[in-house]
């Protein structure tokens, strides 16, 4: 099977197999170029600031694209920690009321609610069952008091894709909101922000791009009257309004969580990378992943290793976990032979995108083996 696109066009492909991109993805030679165009356009004074918010716009209508919603519900923040505690600092609750999360999150999806425990909210967490969380775990710890419900549409730990279309149709019956969060899958598999409330992800991942950015996507549907209790000069809507030392307005779009200017090398490069999955098609990489991801998971199996993400390609994105005591060691071994995979948590992970090759996974098997067979022989 071969790559969707040229492995040439990104910086280092030619020297290792990189199975890492549920961490952080290779430089493309196109977002190196965005940068440096940033760069360029810093040194032509104001024309440069009406150029970076050109730039701006485009990224927010191509993220726009890619989550099915409207350019002014993106906010662009410093990083996804970041919008999701802003999210949790801004809720409004009475003490004895919960938030619902599971114990398949990623800690920035954690940390903030356990901090509001403080508070008296109440943090219900799931348990998976066999590395999954199902719909219905969630909606039986969801109540009358319940404020919202945190996951992530893909596990960071499992690789486990959760229906969040048929979770968001229950939960607007209650009074509950949904924080998706959609870093494992946003620039995947396609992505509705129509079916959340809110949702959340970084740049650095699946989208091709870099780091100092966190994406907000805010539905309006619910969310009129939703502000933050965080402020600053790019939030309202006159920030040298003659009465700005008395009050200020809120925008009344996703720009009233911006505090201030945004990272905007990454947002050149993401402008860049995004287009570019757009240009390849949401869909047409999703295939890619998932026919290339069963080829690893039966090839996986077939050797003897347990694994925690489905098999059903429905119920999975790029990221297929491994359960491994010595998950840091594997990583480490296969490191050292140019083949980059996530190790920890008692588990490896293998991150398949749209640069990933039948001779990728041929590489990473070999080194599979490599590893074994070290592992063996120093047992003798």
């Amino acid at each position: 099977m071969h790559a969707l696109i040229n492995k040439q066009s990104f910086v280092g492909l030619q020297e290792c197999t990189w199975l890492y991109n549920g961490a952080e993805v290779p430089p493309h030679q196109g977002c190196l170029d965005a940068v440096a165009d940033y760069f360029n356009y810093r040194s032509k004074g104001p024309l440069g600031r009406d150029h970076n918010a050109e730039i701006e716009q485009a990224c927010k209508v191509n993220l726009a694209r890619m989550l099915n919603g409207n350019p002014s519900d993106i906010a662009l923040l410093s990083n996804s920690s970041e919008a999701i505690s802003m999210i949790a600092q801004s809720l409004d609750f009475d003490e004895g009321d919960n938030i619902v999360i599971n114990d398949l999150e990623f800690p920035s999806g954690v940390l903030p609610w356990v901090m509001l425990k403080q508070k008296g909210l109440e943090v219900r967490v799931v348990n998976h069952r066999k590395w999954r969380v199902e719909v219905n775990d969630i909606m039986e710890q969801v109540d009358e008091r319940t404020r919202l419900v945190m996951t992530s549409h893909v596990s960071y730990l499992s690789g486990a894709r959760l229906d969040y279309r048929s979770l968001y149709a229950q939960l607007k019956e209650t009074k509950a909101l949904l924080l998706l969060d959609v870093t494992q899958s946003l620039g995947a598999v396609p992505v509705d922000m129509n079916e959340a409330d809110f949702v959340v992800c970084s740049s650095y991942k699946w989208l091709l791009s870099i780091h100092g950015m966190g994406i907000l996507g805010v539905n309006p549907t619910r969310l009129a009257e939703f502000q933050s209790r965080s402020v600053g000069w790019r939030s309202v809507r006159d920030m040298f309004g003659s009465d700005r030392f008395e009050s200020f307005n809120f925008h009344e779009d996703a720009r009233r969580f911006e505090l201030g200017y945004p990272s905007y090398a990454t947002v050149y490069a993401t402008r860049f990378s995004t287009g570019l999955l757009l240009e390849q098609g949401i869909d047409r990489i999703e295939q890619h992943i998932l026919t290339l991801g069963s080829k690893v998971i039966d090839r996986l199996l077939d050797n003897g290793y347990e694994v925690m993400t489905p098999e059903d390609p429905g119920q999975r994105a790029g990221n297929i976990s491994v359960i491994a005591d010595e998950g840091e060691s594997i990583a480490r071994y296969l490191s050292e032979h140019k083949v980059y995979v996530w190790g920890g948590d008692g588990r490896f992970r293998i991150s398949i995108h749209l640069f990933n090759d039948d001779a990728d996974i041929d590489n990473l098997f070999n080194a599979l083996e490599l590893f074994k067979n070290n592992r063996e022989t120093a047992k003798k």
